[in-house]
């Protein structure tokens, strides 16, 4: 099922704040309750937890758990059976102001996805991770990029690259120093590329090894040097079970990347990076036909009050408060709306005019 961009939002803003919060105990509520479960049980639970909390002997935090329970109690109060899809929880002193205890709650009661996990915990950080895993995309693309000269190692997390790791090699040109014969500097330099290959290998062990839900590896680079290098012995069995494809680049290193990413697109077409690519491609081939679509936030606005917005692009460097605004005005006109990353060419590209576009379904003139 696809998360829609709004809810999606929503609940990253929450984790990212939520996040940040640490406590001086372990006074911090998370509760998830799953799907189908017997929202009685839990009240129940909670009415135990209410009582051994008071047992707790530090004054704080006992005072802090039960406020939050109490508080979580109180909300539960609403359900007379679990909400579909589950029902999570945080409860806790947000600002952590020594001076003054608030306990606020965050209730998601409206869920995207079914939850799975039945927990309840205090700590002094927010038990985030299952929720975080809920909404954000989980096939993680490992990408190398590769020649005599450079190379890196990135990883394609949903819409998001980022670079692992940079590498320069000291192999020689093709041309040889004075002195040296033909055959001894061609040996020269077959080592040190086999050294290089080596050199690779062992870095792309040490950090695609360590990623979670590695789905594939994609391999690019000029010539042969990349089905040389996956030749060697170097790379691990298991993630060299994972290369799912291996592509010709006129660039390596951490140019090659960006152009290794363009020319997946097949191989990963149902990934949010590709599906954001398209749409921004898009969106700047209408502008220059000068066909049914806007941008910038004011006319973005007018338009969508008019009726004529069928989808809106905005990047996800823009501050909360206008991507909220916008969401919440395109939920009054059933529009839709998608949040792209500005860490692709087209994303940095859309956002230096401003971070909106818009799609839509006639054409409006001057609005």
């Amino acid at each position: 099922m696809k998360i829609p961009a709004e809810v999606k939002y929503q609940i990253n803003n929450m984790v990212s704040r939520l996040s940040k919060v640490k406590a001086r105990t372990t006074e911090l509520v998370s509760l998830y309750v799953p799907d189908g479960f017997n929202i009685n049980d839990v009240k129940n639970q909670l009415s135990d937890e209410l009582s051994l909390s008071s047992n707790i002997k530090s004054k704080q935090t006992r005072k802090a758990v039960l406020s939050a329970i109490e508080k979580i109690i109180n909300e539960l109060k609403r359900y007379q059976k679990t909400p579909k899809n589950g029902l999570i929880i945080f409860c806790g002193d947000i600002e952590q102001n020594p001076g003054k205890q608030d306990t606020e709650i965050f209730v998601l009661d409206n869920l995207p996805l079914p939850v799975s996990l039945r927990l309840y915990r205090t700590e002094q950080t927010f038990v985030l991770e299952p929720l975080r895993q809920m909404v954000n995309p989980k096939n993680v693309y490992g990408l190398i990029s590769i020649d005599k000269n450079d190379a890196a190692i990135a990883v394609l997390h949903g819409s998001s690259t980022k670079i692992l790791s940079k590498l320069s090699s000291c192999i020689p040109g093709k041309f040889r120093a004075g002195g040296q014969s033909a055959a001894r500097f061609s040996r020269v330099r077959d080592n040190l590329t086999k050294a290089w290959y080596e050199e690779v290998s062992l870095k792309t062990n040490a950090v695609l090894g360590q990623v979670e839900d590695l789905k594939g590896i994609i391999v690019g680079g000029p010539s042969q040097t990349k089905e040389s290098f996956l030749r060697e012995k170097k790379l691990s069995p298991e993630l060299k079970k994972k290369v799912i494809a291996v592509i010709d680049t006129g660039y390596a290193g951490a140019d090659g990347i960006k152009e290794l990413l363009n020319k997946s697109q097949e191989v990963i077409a149902g990934e949010d990076v590709i599906i954001e690519k398209k749409l921004i491609t898009e969106f700047f081939r209408r502008l220059a036909k000068d066909e049914k679509v806007t941008y910038g936030l004011e006319k973005i606005i007018n338009a969508v009050k008019l009726g004529a917005v069928e989808k809106i692009l905005i990047t996800d460097n823009l501050p909360p408060e206008t991507i909220e605004k916008l969401m919440d005005l395109a939920k009054q006109y059933k529009t839709e709306v998608k949040i792209v990353s500005t860490d692709t060419e087209e994303g940095e590209q859309l956002k230096l005019m401003g971070g909106t576009g818009a799609f839509l379904r006639y054409d409006i003139g001057q609005v």
